[in-house]
């Protein structure tokens, strides 16, 4: 990925690498993945409802979720199920009465 920073900014960037003895390309890919997985913490919730209003693929979201992060997606959509069909044959029931 190609990356244009302004030259002020290339500047401190390679400064800040200078002191921590990093490069300046090592601590802008590190810097920039801390922030992803900030952004993907911060979004879980939108990331999980664009699943199941299918706006983004299953592939996708466990992606940015993980393995676990999906499995609680299904565990949750189960019950969500489970509990209309419960509430469904409640409300046939009181009618029956």
């Amino acid at each position: 990925m190609a990356l244009r920073v302004e030259p002020a900014l290339k500047k401190e960037l390679e400064l800040i690498a200078k002191i921590l003895h990093i490069s300046s390309t090592e601590l802008i890919r590190t810097k920039l993945a801390f922030e992803v997985k900030e952004l993907i913490e911060k979004h879980k919730f939108e990331i999980a409802k664009a699943f199941m209003n299918k706006k983004i693929s299953k592939k996708e979201a466990e992606l940015l979720l993980g393995k676990e992060g999906m499995d609680d997606i299904d565990f949750i959509k189960r019950k969500t199920k489970d509990m209309f069909k419960d509430i469904k044959k409640r409300i046939a029931a009181e009618k029956n009465k």
